[in-house]
């Protein structure tokens, strides 16, 4: 085999990706990405079958594009998820979390690899893109024992540290965070009707909330603070969606309350006083449903 560039290995790579966690290839796709033409494209889903993954993955008339075949097991790529996300961010204008150890003078702390299973990925996209429910089966700290679940599911989540989906539960009849590394298997369609993301109230709603340097820090302590995290004024200002409050909340060792604020060596931020009735019915304990 001939070496291949390594912007044709960058591409070669995406394309697995796609397949592996997305269920779904298609040439736009990469089009889009690396500013490549259609031909480009399909020339590089040959070379790839061709000579990277045989018989990895087929296309299906149906859906338009290529999807993973029963035997796909990715050989450019990890098969961890990280991967994937790596590949997102890469293409957006989001920042998100990256591990890398690519300098001798530079270096990051691995994050959790959580146990997500690309088959639960693909189902989830396909449910969020088509408006489905799933049955799916779960565990979680409140029901350690497998059992069953209807959802809805409408975005996947990457908090930083964990990927969840916000989905409807049936069960429950509301909307709720599902840790995807707690679905065991593979998701099944169910036929329950799906409530649009749009009737997400906390989904569709924005807060606004200020952090400060810990009150109970002395003078100097609280400007060195204020350096550290770019406070313009003396604060630091956040925006977010009220669902996920609690998890950018988390990114940061803010207090909530007065009992937190008098640990304020592991809290050296707060919340500000003023906007802590707003923000605490957003925070909650336990790690999701």
């Amino acid at each position: 085999m001939a070496e291949v560039r390594p912007e044709v290995t960058q591409r070669l790579k995406a394309l697995e990706l796609i397949a592996l966690w997305e269920g779904r290839l298609v040439t736009n796709r990469l089009c889009g990405w690396y500013g490549i033409s259609r031909q480009q494209a399909s020339a590089d889903i040959k070379q790839y079958l061709s000579d990277i993954n045989p018989g990895s993955i087929v296309y299906n008339a149906t859906l338009r594009g290529y999807e993973p075949a029963a035997c796909f097991k990715p050989v450019l790529t990890s098969g961890h998820i990280n991967d994937y996300l790596l590949l997102l961010a890469s293409q957006g204008n989001e920042p998100m979390a990256q591990v890398t150890e690519s300098h001798p003078y530079l270096a990051s702390l691995q994050l959790p690899d959580r146990a997500v299973q690309p088959e639960v990925v693909r189902e989830l996209l396909l449910a969020c893109r088509n408006n489905h429910s799933l049955t799916i089966s779960y565990v979680s700290m409140s029901q350690p024992k497998q059992h069953e679940r209807e959802i809805a599911p409408h975005t996947l989540v990457y908090t930083g540290f964990r990927w969840h989906v916000r989905a409807w539960c049936h069960q429950r009849e509301s909307f709720r965070d599902f840790l995807l590394s707690r679905i065991i298997g593979k998701p099944r369609l169910s036929e329950r009707i799906a409530p649009s993301a749009d009737t997400d109230g906390a989904w569709q709603r924005s807060i606004q909330f200020q952090l400060i340097a810990n009150l109970n820090l002395s003078s100097d302590q609280r400007s060195v603070i204020a350096r550290d995290f770019g406070m313009e004024n003396g604060s630091l200002q956040l925006s977010c969606r009220e669902a996920l409050a609690h998890y950018t909340l988390q990114r940061y060792p803010a207090a909530v309350g007065a009992k937190q604020e008098a640990r304020s060596r592991e809290f050296p931020l707060q919340v500000l006083p003023n906007d802590q009735p707003r923000l605490a019915p957003l925070l909650f304990n336990a790690e999701a449903s």
